[in-house]
């Protein structure tokens, strides 16, 4: 018999013309990638919690991935049981320990999870436990084997929330080095400079993360002003002048005719450009639209960035191009004059960053322009604090780390492109 492996698949269907409509399954799979069998485990990978359960979601939830590290791990790795309900809690604690010192078949010395990636995979597997359990009462697991419940007051909330406690130690692998992911204000400027001069078919992917604060999957999902679908971006105008950005978050829609997911959105809204970035958002637009002029696109769908096979950019393929971007600056930042930018350009030839980095560099600017908490999340588009609280907390040391901001208008001459490529400066 074929090696099998649990793997999601994503069933997709379009309704209503434009919207697509995505729900991960968990199969089995062997070697060749065939599929061998269909699970129904997929009903148990969602939250516990019946207020917000789902039976139907986006593909791009990583629950079924998480489900499928945990279904190999016991069923064929590590143990060999042969019906779920055969699960035993030893088999959970060895896992997810195993999860968080990073101790995984296929794991290695410089595999890293953070602390709070481990507790996301704890809350999942908890989560796909209880409801297994809910639907056989009859298997020998039970939720008291699992974790007890606890009260604890939080800060954000204002009030006691239920927390739910492993009844067993669960590890993670401490932190050997820094998060590679400080973007230095000179880096930033090289990036950009590259990124306009020579590859400029994601000039608008890097302009809405840096300059609207959009998760990368976000970027992929923004269509043209006159997109069929309706309108992505729109502009306000006063006297011939653009005063406000909006973009159209609202909805998740099919962006392509294969039917593949550009990403997901994260949370749906109107996002706005930040005001101190308008005039370099909208220069970066201005280029943008000259340089697509006359190049292909779907025009049924009416995406705001394309590939070269005019159809619109996935995260993945975003992802892949934005690797090529800092290969190219590698060697653009060792010939710097400023020292930080030469130290930055080393750590790149043995660290990695993605489009991300530019969501964190817009993060960074926000707090040292004073924004508080409900400003992060409101221009961020976050649907908790944590993270705002995380860069306010930080503050301190951002202020050290780069140079603060004095004034309100954010400074994009500072871009070299003219002096550095010999094009049209911003």
């Amino acid at each position: 018999m074929n090696e099998l492996r649990f793997c999601t698949y994503t069933h997709k269907l379009v309704y209503d013309e434009d919207k697509l409509l995505q729900r991960q399954l968990i199969v089995l799979k062997n070697k060749d990638g065939v599929i061998e069998k269909w699970t129904d485990f997929h009903k148990y990978a969602r939250s516990g919690k019946k207020t917000a359960s789902r039976s139907v979601f986006s593909g791009n939830d990583k629950r079924c991935v998480t489900v499928c590290i945990f279904l190999n791990y016991i069923f064929f790795e590590k143990y060999h049981i042969n019906k779920l309900t055969d699960v035993t809690a030893s088999m959970v604690k060895d896992f997810l320990n195993d999860y968080g010192l990073c101790r995984l078949p296929g794991d290695n010395e410089d595999t890293h999870r953070s602390q709070n990636t481990v507790n996301s995979c704890i809350n999942v597997i908890m989560d796909f436990l209880e409801l297994m359990i809910e639907d056989n009462p009859k298997t020998k697991l039970k939720i008291a084997d699992l974790y007890r419940t606890e009260s604890v007051f939080s800060k954000t909330k204002r009030k006691y929330i239920k927390r739910r406690v492993p009844v067993f130690e669960v590890n993670f692998k401490p932190q050997y080095k820094k998060i590679f992911r400080d973007l230095p204000e000179g880096v930033f400027q090289v990036i950009m400079n590259e990124i306009v001069a020579n590859h400029r078919n994601v000039l608008m992917l890097a302009a809405l993360g840096a300059f609207a604060g959009l998760r990368p999957s976000e970027c992929c999902n923004v269509r043209r002003a006159d997109s069929a679908l309706g309108a992505g971006i729109m502009f306000e105008t006063v006297d011939g002048e653009v005063t406000n950005v909006l973009i159209d978050l609202t909805e998740e829609k099919n962006l392509r005719s294969d039917l593949i997911s550009v990403g997901g959105i994260k949370k749906e809204r109107v996002q706005k450009v930040y005001p101190a970035f308008i005039e370099a958002f909208m220069s970066c637009y201005d280029m943008y639209m000259e340089y697509i002029t006359g190049k292909p696109y779907e025009k049924e769908y009416g995406a705001l960035t394309n590939s070269s096979t005019g159809k619109a950019y996935t995260y993945d393929s975003y992802y892949m191009e934005f690797k090529k971007v800092i290969k190219d600056c590698i060697p653009i930042m060792l010939n710097d004059s400023d020292q930080k930018v030469v130290n930055y350009g080393h750590l790149l030839q043995e660290n990695n960053i993605s489009p991300h980095i530019l969501r964190h560099w817009f993060s960074v600017k926000l707090t040292l322009y004073g924004e508080d908490t409900a400003g992060l999340m409101n221009w961020r588009g976050d649907k908790s604090p944590e993270s705002a609280l995380t860069y306010l907390m930080d503050k301190s040391e951002l202020e050290k780390e780069y140079e603060i901001v004095s004034d309100e208008i954010f400074n994009y001459s500072l871009w070299k492109a003219e002096k550095q490529h010999g094009t049209d400066q911003l």
